[in-house]
């Protein structure tokens, strides 16, 4: 008895370090982003934490695309984040890595001093409390940017709750120790990066060619037509 107790417990063990380190993981495409929120945007806790996972895959390059699609989805948008207005500022910050620290700030555990230093793979969040906002629920979220938790707010369509409004979480917070160091030494030239005032390189010009006047006069060729008597394009683009 005692024997199979101990298999039992064994491979209970097993399971959960192999599924709960799958879980802590960034998830590596949409649908497996989609597959998780059904489960855990259930709650403002776990569909804030999807929100932040999708951030930190956007700022992947590798991940971009898929990520594209994850904050999509979390923030309840009709059309792709790139191509609303009200997302520009946002957007820009997620693809600028001088701003990257502002999400990171986030994370339990990074701080200025670290300059923000955090596993994407495996990150906790610090929700302080909620509050009731005309229908939605206002998440506040602790930074240790800044100076009191921010308020991320949240709406629940059948079931599940997306981030509708997010503007906190890409508001500035206090720069990271190597960000306030690089200008507290901007004028001593002992601190300048090799190369850093370099001029670039410019480019060879092109020689340019003497235009052809031998055929002028004589008409357009016969590829040259006019091609609008109604023929469809049969390569349109997607929708967006």
């Amino acid at each position: 008895m005692k024997k199979l107790l101990l298999v039992a417990l064994l491979l209970l063990t097993v399971f959960f370090m192999i599924h709960g380190e799958a879980f802590a993981k960034l998830p590596r495409d949409f649908d497996e982003f989609k597959t998780r929120y059904q489960r855990e945007g259930r709650t403002v806790e776990g569909a804030a934490k999807l929100y932040f996972e999708a951030v930190f895959c956007y700022l992947n390059e590798a991940t971009r695309d898929e990520a594209s699609k994850m904050l999509r989805y979390s923030m309840y948008m009709s059309m792709p984040i790139e191509r609303s207005n009200n997302t520009r500022t946002f957007v820009n910050r997620m693809r600028d890595s001088s701003y990257h620290h502002i999400f990171r700030s986030f994370a339990i555990g990074a701080t200025p001093e670290n300059n923000y230093a955090m596993s994407p793979d495996d990150f906790k969040l610090d929700y302080t409390s909620k509050r009731q906002q005309a229908g939605d629920t206002n998440l506040f979220i602790r930074s240790s940017g800044a100076d009191s938790p921010r308020p991320v707010r949240m709406r629940q369509h059948d079931g599940l709750w997306y981030v509708v409004g997010n503007g906190n979480t890409y508001a500035a917070v206090r720069p990271p120790k190597s960000m306030v160091d690089e200008r507290r030494n901007a004028h001593d030239a002992d601190f300048d990066v090799e190369g850093q005032w370099d001029e670039p390189e410019e480019p060879e010009k092109k020689q340019e060619q003497e235009p052809d006047f031998s055929n002028f006069g004589t008409g357009f060729d016969n590829d040259s037509e006019n091609n609008s008597g109604g023929e469809t394009d049969e390569n349109l683009d997607d929708q967006w």
